[in-house]
């Protein structure tokens, strides 16, 4: 029997801080839909290029919706799979499923059966709420067909075309009469899972309860400084964290989120424009590629305001892009995680340099700290991995404690896994990630120092620097590069940039493999790992 609430074990000390000083309250985002759709009915919520929907709308479809499920059978707790890409109808889905208090598991639209099938038996699933079946992917029989090793899943719940005999209509669910909602979940209660890193064995399952995501959003909304009046594209997918939560702070504010299905770099310019959106929140890889398709001029991001880069570190060149190519518009670097939700960010008001060197401060509430490889506090301007805590983070992962082990220090900080430098006044700048770090014979070795050189290059599209292994220094270093079209490069000429560039030779690369395109993971960060398993 699935008991999501073992996950949210927060120490009475932490609980009595977090509400005694007010960072964590009763909100829950119907509770924010209920409110906009009294104050002001007729303001969209939600607007893609094929259909837009009210704050009235959405209360009222998600209001059918939970109608719908109670009557399928589905009750307080139970957790539903949940696959739909970035269309309107997945909120009425999602605030539908929180409505009366079960559990969305958000799944990213990438995955098929060998993803889904360990995630949905880890959080045993008893229903999920797909796309109907298009050319590449045929959704609802895949999930039909992991009902034989899925023992939960009992019901398949289908957005679009008319459902298979054997699924749900999610058409005949919101055409349901609402009820009176009995028991209608807590803030204390989960609220929704996410995975990270997380479709082995042993998944890394991260419950979050009302009370984390509604303190994360509506301090976002403080912090960026959202309005009823603003429309807040986020490029990223709504089943990742970093869509989740901007999404729900657009909802906490009573603005309007547009909503593309599929990312292209056209399509992102193109609603862009339609929507007159006013902040964009995407990450690096989707400004170079609108950069190098000609998408990323005046006539499409003159309505932008405020453009929030995260998902990946986000190079000087990207932030020159932004500022040379929205007149209105400033670029800020965002951080947060699956775990943490969205901390880190500097004050709109702040100056290009810092801007360009900061991810920003951790918000009211907040701790970081960098330390070192054993776990040595460091002191300002030394470079470590960022350890965090504060009222946004989740308690635990969800049944597993290897994980939970190897991610918590005693005293309870969380280690993020990210290198950073911290100075005095708090401000976190990126380095890299710990993993990432190549061990040449006792010199550690940050990728991120050698692929921000390149990728300001007109002729590299992409790098990325692995570790190999060698007998004599146990690592030695590979870098992988897709090329611009017509262009390419040698390793000689890789050291001979690299060398103009004053970049010490124990740092250059040893080996250079020229692909067409790199792994990437759903939220369209660079698959290391699977890099390493080519060579």
């Amino acid at each position: 029997m699935t008991d999501l609430s073992s996950a949210l074990n927060y120490s009475k000390k932490d609980r009595k801080e977090f509400l005694d000083a007010g960072w964590w309250n009763d909100d829950t985002p119907n509770k924010w839909v209920t409110k906009w759709a009294k104050e002001r009915p007729d303001a969209p919520i939600a607007i893609s290029m094929d259909l837009t929907l009210t704050y009235k709308e959405v209360q009222e479809g998600a209001n059918r919706f939970a109608a719908g499920l109670l009557n399928l059978g589905f009750k307080k707790g139970d957790v539903i799979g949940f696959q739909l890409p970035n269309i309107p109808e997945i909120l009425i889905a999602y605030l539908g499923i929180q409505a009366f208090g079960a559990v969305p598991s958000l799944m990213h639209m990438p995955y098929r059966a060998t993803e889904l099938e360990p995630l949905l038996n880890h959080v045993e699933a008893k229903g999920v709420v797909c796309l109907a079946a298009g050319d590449a992917y045929d959704a609802p029989a895949t999930f039909e067909a992991l009902k034989a090793t899925v023992p939960s899943l009992e019901t398949v719940i289908v957005v679009g075309e008319d459902a298979p005999s054997r699924a749900v209509s999610y058409a005949d669910l919101i055409a349901t009469e609402p009820v009176e909602l009995a028991d209608p979940p807590s803030a204390d209660d989960p609220a929704m899972i996410c995975f990270t890193s997380g479709t082995s064995a042993a998944p890394k399952a991260v419950v979050h309860p009302y009370r984390t995501i509604m303190a994360s959003a509506r301090y976002g909304l403080e912090d960026m400084n959202y309005t009823p009046d603003d429309v807040i594209l986020c490029a990223p997918s709504f089943t990742h964290a970093f869509g989740v939560m901007i999404t729900l702070t657009a909802l906490a504010a009573g603005s309007a989120s547009p909503m593309m299905p599929v990312y292209t770099p056209p399509a992102l310019a193109e609603l862009i424009k339609y929507t007159k959106a006013t902040a964009l929140c995407c990450g690096p890889a989707h400004v170079l590629a609108g950069k190098v398709g000609g998408l990323w001029d005046v006539e499409y991001t003159e309505t932008l305001k405020y453009i929030y880069m995260g998902g990946a570190t986000c190079t000087p060149e990207v932030m020159h892009t932004i500022e040379e190519s929205c007149p209105n518009g400033k670029a800020l670097q965002i951080w947060g995680m699956t775990e943490t939700m969205m901390p880190i960010l500097l004050p709109l008001d702040a100056n290009f340099e810092d801007r360009k060197k900061y991810l920003g401060t951790p918000p009211i509430g907040h701790e970081v700290r960098a330390v070192d490889e054993d776990g040595n506090i460091l002191g300002p301007g030394e470079e470590g991995e960022l350890e965090y805590r504060g009222p946004f983070l989740f308690a635990s992962y969800y049944l597993n404690d290897k994980a939970n082990a190897s991610s918590f220090t005693e005293d309870g900080w969380f280690k993020t896994g990210d290198m950073v430098i911290i100075d005095e006044g708090d401000n976190v700048a990126m380095t890299g990630r710990v993993k990432d770090i190549i061990n040449r014979g006792g010199i550690k070795i940050n990728p991120l120092d050698i692929e921000i050189l390149l990728d300001e290059r007109l002729d590299v599209l992409q790098s990325a620097m692995v570790p190999m292994p060698d007998k004599l220094l146990g690592e030695r270093a590979c870098l992988f590069l897709v090329m611009a079209p017509d262009k390419t490069m040698t390793l000689d000429n890789v050291r001979e940039f690299l060398n103009s560039k004053d970049i010490m030779k124990t740092k250059w690369p040893e080996r250079l493999e020229i692909i067409d395109a790199m792994p990437i993971t759903a939220t369209r960060k660079v698959i290391k790992g699977r890099l390493v398993e080519m060579l």
